[in-house]
């Protein structure tokens, strides 16, 4: 298998749909597919977490790409959260100090969540399909945000800068391409990591997580080589966290 980025040409657009990570795996839909639907009924998270997108504009996308020589190195969905957050500020520019990657797979808007990623791999010798999935509130009024979803908020609440979606999806091509490329090179991932520290939500801020039914709290110094977090405890050991601590938030 050669390496088959998303083609611009081949976007397919669906009404409502179970899940478009679910769907585009299909083998009816050849490597370089992408989708955008305007619902899904069952829209997944991490670790089967349901996955929720609400607004007058939502953004539901998945692709599938095919790779070569996969070594499935680590920090693949902050590549892709930096790839988001590149088309995001091309459109929204007055934007750039607000959004931020939580690590491992989430943006924030300030500190209120505003897209989700998800990505799944499938292995085959050494070949492999990666279906990238994103979920992002576009735009809608605060008010109608749902009371179980509190942490969340909308990428743009005024509606003279609502109506971005297909302007966005036209950047967040080529960005996801770029992000592929970078993760799947070296002397790119040390590159992107820098920008990936500089977007990093939380950086330099005390934070807690739960350990073992214990509260633990440290101060989120960044990202290492690898894309891991890196957390100093009051007693000055750092620790390296491969997978999202339970419960881990900001203290500030």
């Amino acid at each position: 298998m050669q390496n088959v980025l998303l083609q611009p040409e081949k976007g397919i657009f669906m009404d409502s749909v179970t899940s478009t990570n679910s769907v585009i795996k299909s083998r009816e839909f050849p490597h370089g597919t992408w989708i955008v639907a305007k619902e899904q009924t069952a829209g997944r998270g991490r670790k089967d977490r349901t996955w929720e997108v609400f607004g007058e504009e939502s953004l539901i996308f998945s692709g599938k790409i095919g790779l070569e020589n996969f070594d499935g190195g680590p920090g693949l969905s902050l590549f892709i959260g930096t790839a988001v957050c590149k088309a995001i500020l091309s459109v929204y520019p007055e934007l750039t100090r607000e959004i931020k990657i939580k690590w491992p797979n989430d943006l924030y808007r300030g500190s209120k969540k505003i897209a989700g990623i998800l990505i799944e791999t499938e292995v085959e010798g050494s070949s492999a399909t990666l279906i990238v999935g994103i979920g992002m509130n576009l735009y809608g009024k605060r008010e109608s945000i749902p009371a179980h979803l509190a942490d969340a908020d909308y990428l743009n609440t005024n509606p003279n800068r609502a109506g971005k979606k297909n302007e966005i999806i036209e950047k967040l091509i080529p960005f996801l391409n770029e992000a592929i490329l970078l993760w799947k090179d070296a002397e790119g991932r040390k590159k992107e990591l820098i920008l990936l520290n500089e977007l990093l939500l939380w950086k330099g801020q005390s934070v807690s997580y739960t350990e073992d039914g214990q509260l633990r709290t440290g101060v989120l110094e960044g990202l290492n080589e690898n894309g891991s977090l890196i957390l100093k405890t009051p007693s000055g050991i750092k620790l390296d966290f491969m997978d999202s601590p339970e419960d881990f938030r900001s203290l500030n």
